[in-house]
């Protein structure tokens, strides 16, 4: 992507010096943390403060999609291979990621995903980067059966308990297949909410999005809106939501981003180097929007790393990819360093960082 600083102001048709200006004309205010916040890694509590460089909200470091065991044994075929089930290219690769920069990873598989627990504690041991395990489900084609027949307290039961005895420290990605949630999607984002209420723990969503392609039927714009509404109405903290992949709809004023901004929440655009939906110049027109209607608190970045032809050993960018290859291209952009850190750096710190309750 050579997207220069001038053709980023042309996309927008606004905002000339963006950068240059301070960054809390932006929105960007310096970190505070309530006392006794952590964040709750799968080897121990981590003072947010002392994690120093970019933290990644949303990645795979375990995961089998889109074909799971489960799945693949109702339907008689074989179970797929996972690059991740390598667990020593896993470690590997977060070693690299860390040599780049990266602090904290917080994986976001969960068992519909064939995420493998102890596969990221070895991860994370040998690594020497923080890992943070979610829980959930991910989508209506990914539930267990017995999903129809629950209660959504039933559910947040559930979430909660594994929350406690596994030291997850978020639940994500929690996803819709459509434009519409289902029945049970939506009875899954109500358990959520109430066991994001009961824990403090933050979520990050999978948002249906729309971008370039044509759907049928095709995917309301505002369905990251409507999430945001299910979470809401069962007790969320919209502090410690962050709306995912707004970075894959088609909004070049960064509109969805921005209502859903003012309702307090974190935008994630946590597909950044994947370019099939919507391409990075685009995203990072967005992002100047977003960021010149005063919005820098409210943004996370990552990028959804879940592809096997992006590790560095084959050739790739590597897990650090929204580091090493997403941010250059703000950069580039005219995006300051210090703008850049903040969002990279502080925002998830944030995100992530909660008051642990009983």
């Amino acid at each position: 992507m050579t997207l220069t600083r001038r053709e980023a102001i042309g996309l927008l048709g606004v905002g000339a010096g963006l950068a240059a200006l301070n960054p809390s004309r932006l929105g960007a205010q310096a970190p505070t943390f309530p006392r006794g916040a952590i964040i709750r890694t799968l080897l121990k509590d981590v003072d947010p403060a002392t994690v120093d460089g970019p933290v990644l909200f949303h990645e795979h470091l375990s995961i089998r999609y889109p074909l799971t065991k489960a799945l693949a044994e109702a339907q008689g075929r074989p179970v797929p291979v996972s690059f991740t089930d390598d667990v020593e290219l896993m470690i590997a690769e977060t070693k690299a990621a860390g040599a780049d920069g990266v602090r904290c990873i917080v994986d976001g598989g969960h068992p519909d995903m064939d995420r493998d627990l102890d596969a990221l504690k070895r991860i994370a041991n040998e690594s020497g980067v923080h890992i943070v395990a979610s829980g959930g489900f991910y989508m209506q084609r990914n539930y267990p059966a017995d999903i129809a027949t629950r209660t959504a307290d039933q559910v947040a039961d559930e979430l909660v308990r594994d929350a406690r005895a596994q030291r997850l420290g978020a639940f994500g990605e929690i996803g819709q297949q459509g434009g519409v949630l289902t029945d049970d999607e939506r009875r899954v984002f109500t358990a959520v909410g109430k066991a994001q209420a009961r824990t403090g723990l933050p979520v990050f969503t999978h948002n249906a999005y729309s971008g370039v392609r044509v759907t049928n039927p095709p995917i309301p714009m505002d369905a990251a809106l409507k999430q945001l509404d299910v979470l809401e109405a069962a007790g969320a903290d919209v502090r410690h939501l962050a709306i995912g992949h707004v970075c894959c709809l088609d909004d070049p004023k960064a509109e969805i981003a921005q209502q859903l901004a003012k309702r307090g929440v974190f935008v994630g655009f946590d597909r950044v180097t994947i370019n099939a939906i919507i391409p990075d110049d685009k995203r990072v027109a967005m992002i100047l929007a977003f960021l010149d209607a005063g919005h820098a608190d409210h943004l996370l970045l990552s990028s959804d790393f879940s592809n096997g032809r992006a590790l560095k050993k084959n050739g790739g960018p590597g897990i650090a990819q929204t580091v090493t290859a997403f941010g250059p291209m703000l950069t580039k952009a005219g995006v300051s360093e210090s703008v850049l850190r903040h969002i990279l750096v502080d925002n998830p710190r944030r995100f992530l960082a909660v008051v642990p309750k009983n």
